[in-house]
């Protein structure tokens, strides 16, 4: 298991960078780092499982520019991990996937507060790069690129592994304690989820005209979530 929670650290760390510091290649979306983590901790469809849902709910907070929106990352991180321990190579009980979406807000909020702390940082070794290179220090541009490069990589490979044993904890000792009516309370909530995420997704786009086809095609998919979480 530390091997695994090591390499989460690793590859979470990439996705962190791809955040805003590097690459930009959506490897920070909840999608692909709720699947990554359910790969390496062995069950990848339950990472994606909590990952869809993750995405839909986070689509509208984007890191551009100066915005310092939740962790979505850090969510999916700790979100995927705890699924694919508590599923045991099947998809994740209804139950179980309602607990984890709602506990990983937090660890969104955790995270949009280290990244804060990083910016900060980040923005003081700004300052003493422009500082340098009024001073004729023309190596001060890279040096500083490389220094912020550094700081956001570590920052996110140690959000990383206490995310994902974060995951590991709450997935071998919380989650088990909750009682049988708990966990029905949690099925209770679980259809509600998707409609969470076309509502976000519904308040990014431009449906003035079609509005009527996309709150049909909720109520298709509500629908679709109770009749399936019934036969399943």
């Amino acid at each position: 298991m530390l091997w695994r929670i090591l390499l989460a650290g690793i590859l979470g760390g990439v996705c962190y960078l791809d955040r805003t510091a590097a690459f930009q290649l959506m490897l920070h979306r909840p999608l692909v780092a709720a699947t990554l983590m359910g790969a390496v901790f062995g069950n990848f469809q339950a990472g994606a499982q909590v990952g869809i849902v993750l995405e839909l709910i986070y689509l509208v907070h984007l890191p551009v520019g100066a915005s310092l929106p939740p962790d979505d990352t850090g969510a999916a991180i700790f979100a995927g991990t705890a699924a694919a321990i508590v599923a045991e190579g099947r998809l994740l009980d209804a139950g179980s996937f309602t607990a984890l979406i709602l506990l990983s807000v937090a660890f969104a909020e955790l995270g949009k507060g280290a990244d804060a702390t990083v910016r900060k940082i980040n923005g003081r070794i700004a300052r003493i790069t422009r500082n340098s290179l009024e001073r004729g220090d023309l190596k001060a541009v890279e040096h500083g690129l490389l220094a912020g490069l550094t700081l956001f990589g570590i920052a996110g490979v140690l959000l990383s592994l206490a995310f994902s044993g974060a995951g590991v904890a709450v997935s071998t000792y919380l989650l088990p304690q909750f009682s049988p009516q708990l966990q029905l309370d949690f099925n209770a909530l679980h259809p509600v989820l998707p409609l969470v995420g076309a509502a976000s997704v519904f308040t990014c786009g431009r449906t003035e005209r079609t509005a009527y086809l996309f709150f049909l095609a909720m109520a298709v998919a509500f629908g679709a979530t109770v009749l399936f979480g019934w036969v399943v």
